[in-house]
């Protein structure tokens, strides 16, 4: 498995990116919009970012926009964003962080999100 951190924004992620590359000195390796996603969304929202890979040397983290119309308040603004090598064991990870806590996203096509019982947010990805 591959534990990376998960930056949420209220809007404001192609800007933290910004700022980011310039004071870490890296690079954006990935940018995906809402308009470029999968996500239903209103028009509005296309600029959003859904999904992004932030690299500065050794450090790594994803980050993207809140949900459209729900965006994330302080304490809820990451996630731990985990990758599993197979389907078994990330069912096995989901179901084990899903005692005592809360389904967001059921696991679904490969991904899944979870608020675990100490209100930490985990999303579980297939490699």
């Amino acid at each position: 498995m591959h534990l990376q951190p998960y930056l949420i924004f209220p809007g404001t992620c192609r800007d933290a990116l910004e700022f980011y590359s310039e004071a870490l000195g890296g690079a954006i390796e990935h940018l995906q919009t809402v308009g470029d996603s999968p996500l239903p969304a209103p028009a509005e929202y296309a600029d959003r970012i859904f999904n992004s890979v932030f690299v500065a040397g050794g450090l790594r983290f994803m980050a993207s926009d809140g949900e459209p119309g729900n965006d994330p308040r302080v304490g809820q603004n990451f996630a731990m964003f985990v990758t599993c090598p197979d389907a078994e064991r990330q069912g096995k990870v989901f179901a084990a962080l899903e005692e005592g806590g809360r389904v967001l996203f059921p696991l679904d096509e490969g991904f899944g999100m979870i608020e675990d019982r100490f209100e930490i947010r985990w999303m579980i990805a297939l490699e």
